[in-house]
């Protein structure tokens, strides 16, 4: 099983690598960076440190990544994370295209996983101008789903791995925490509106306390144990259903436009899209995040056509 990480010299990139290469998942991992220096020394620190467990890592060219089974895609540019993530679209979009066309040519039948922001439209780009099979692409959003645990826990005053929750829509704003999904020790919950508020207004308040710091990271930590849940899902075949954005066709009444939905996972990328019974206020909510991406769609559009 081979993985690829590329933007791997940076947060979000080397801690996936990390915990994909310590979490045995695949037995070569590759590391690429236009920072040759730095992800070379990444990549002689890692291949020590997991030596022991029979995991080779390397820094290398797409032209060493042939074959990948996976490949995380965390190479872009990055901006404030409380600043609206259509302002980096344009130039995330071009870099998205050509990064498609040179993986095509070297692991055209690998599962990409787009972990840069503003993650919907790039998985879109990726679609429009890579030609690979919408089951191959997952725009990666599992952090929002696992802050609304951590965010009903705290509400509820509960333990967070007693609880399943799950958010979907675009990984942005417009995102749609399901209440209707809450399962504490796997039974239904009820919420107060008062409680839904406080668990919506949350988002904003982590966003701007983290950006407030002004540490110059993003939450490199929780991209990697997620990004390496749905990578475990893919090399297991386990048919594990998970959120991530995926190219729509008709489910849940969209078209033309990546979303973020319940993914069944195996090997090879998507297996399902699973279309869930949503509450009235759930299935509006989603329609608002829907239009919010069709024109951010449309920017990537007018991008690729040369438009922009």
């Amino acid at each position: 099983m081979k993985v690829t990480v590329l933007g791997a010299a940076g947060w979000v990139g080397m801690s996936a690598a990390f915990y994909v290469a310590v979490s045995r998942l695949a037995d070569q991992v590759v590391l690429i960076d236009v920072r040759e220096n730095l992800v070379e020394h990444h990549a002689m620190d890692l291949s020590q440190a997991v030596a022991a467990l029979d995991v080779k890592v390397r820094a290398g060219s797409y032209e060493d990544a042939a074959g990948s089974d996976v490949i995380i895609n965390a190479a872009g540019l990055h901006g404030d994370i409380t600043a609206d993530r259509t302002e980096l679209l344009i130039k995330n979009t071009l870099l998205t295209k050509e990064i498609g066309e040179r993986v095509k040519a070297t692991s055209p039948h690998a599962v990409i996983i787009t972990a840069v922001n503003p993650v919907d439209p790039l998985n879109y780009a990726l679609w429009l101008s890579g030609g690979f099979a919408r089951r191959q692409l997952i725009g990666y959003s599992l952090n929002d789903s696992m802050r609304f645990r951590l965010f009903v826990a705290q509400t509820k005053g509960v333990k967070t791995s007693s609880v399943e929750a799950w958010a979907i829509g675009e990984h942005g704003f417009t995102q749609v925490p399901l209440f209707s999904s809450v399962r504490i020790d796997g039974q239904p919950v009820t919420f107060s509106e008062q409680e839904k508020q406080a668990i919506r207004d949350a988002y904003p308040h982590f966003f701007e306390r983290l950006e407030g710091l002004k540490a110059g990271r993003t939450t490199g930590w929780t991209c990697a144990v997620g990004l390496t849940t749905l990578t475990r899902a893919i090399v297991t075949d386990s048919q594990d259903v998970l959120p991530g954005s995926a190219i729509l066709e008709g489910e849940y009444g969209q078209h033309g436009i990546s979303m973020g939905v319940p993914l069944r996972l195996g090997r090879g990328g998507i297996q399902e899209i699973v279309e869930w019974e949503l509450a009235p206020d759930e299935k509006a909510a989603l329609e608002r995040s829907a239009e919010q991406l069709k024109k951010t769609g449309k920017i990537v559009e007018e991008t690729l056509a040369g438009r922009r």
